[in-house]
C-alpha cells in the first residue's frame, strides 16, 4: 500500500457534504485522506452514468501515481460505491457499505419505491448494484465490509448485507445516528478493515 490512502466518501440522498467533512476532519491523523464526492442525487445529469463517470475520473486521478484508494458509501451512496468498485476493481483497495441499500427491498412502513421516488438515479444505482453483487468473486468479496445497526428504520437489514463479505452489526439504532457513529466513534472498524 502506498504512503497516501485516499478515501472517497459518497453521501446519501441528503448529500450532506458539510456533515461528512466534519465527521472525517481528524482522519488525516490516521493516514487517511477523505474526499467527499458530491453525488448530486436529486440533480439528474441525466441518470446515474454521468455521476459514475465523474467518480471514475476521480479514482483514475488519485491512482495515477500509485496511491491507494478506498471507497465508503453512506446510505444511498452504498450502491453507488459498489457500482464504482465494479468499474475500477483493479484500482480500489477496499469498499465500505455504511447503512446503505445495495438491493431493492421494503420495510412495511418504508418501501423501496418511497426511498427512490425523489431520485431516479438512486433507483438505477440500487438495481445496478444488485447485478454487481451476482458477479462478485471471492477476491472481490474480501475487499468489502458492510456496516449496519441493530435497527435501522429506513434501510431493511437484508438490503445491506452481502453473502460472503464481512458483514458487521454495531450496537446502535437509527439510520443517521448510526452512519455518523461509524465514521466517528466506531471508525476504528473502518480503519482496521482498510489495513
Amino acid at each position: 500500500m502506498s504512503s497516501k490512502h485516499h478515501v472517497i466518501i459518497v453521501p446519501g440522498l441528503g448529500n450532506n457534504i458539510a456533515a461528512l467533512m466534519w465527521s472525517t476532519k481528524g482522519w488525516s491523523r490516521d493516514r487517511f485522506i477523505p474526499h467527499i464526492f458530491d453525488a448530486r442525487w436529486k440533480t439528474e445529469e441525466p441518470g446515474l452514468q454521468p455521476k459514475l463517470d465523474r467518480a471514475i475520473a476521480l479514482v483514475d486521478e488519485l491512482t495515477a501515481h500509485g496511491e491507494t484508494v478506498s471507497l465508503i458509501g453512506n446510505s444511498a451512496g452504498s450502491s453507488f460505491v459498489l457500482n464504482l468498485f465494479a468499474a475500477r476493481k483493479n484500482k480500489i483497495h477496499k469498499v465500505i457499505i455504511n447503512c446503505g441499500r445495495v438491493r431493492a427491498g421494503d420495510w412495511p412502513w418504508h418501501t423501496f419505491a418511497q426511498a427512490t421516488k425523489d431520485s431516479p438515479s438512486f433507483k438505477e444505482s440500487v438495481l445496478r448494484s444488485e447485478k454487481v453483487i451476482s458477479t462478485l468473486s471471492k477476491a472481490d468479496k474480501k475487499k468489502i465490509l458492510t456496516l449496519r445497526p441493530l435497527f435501522d428504520e429506513v434501510v431493511p437489514p437484508y438490503t445491506v448485507t452481502i453473502p460472503g463479505v464481512t458483514n458487521i452489526v454495531i450496537p446502535s439504532v437509527e439510520h443517521v445516528v448510526s452512519m455518523s457513529l461509524y465514521l466517528t466513534l466506531f471508525r476504528g472498524k473502518i480503519f482496521d478493515f482498510f489495513h
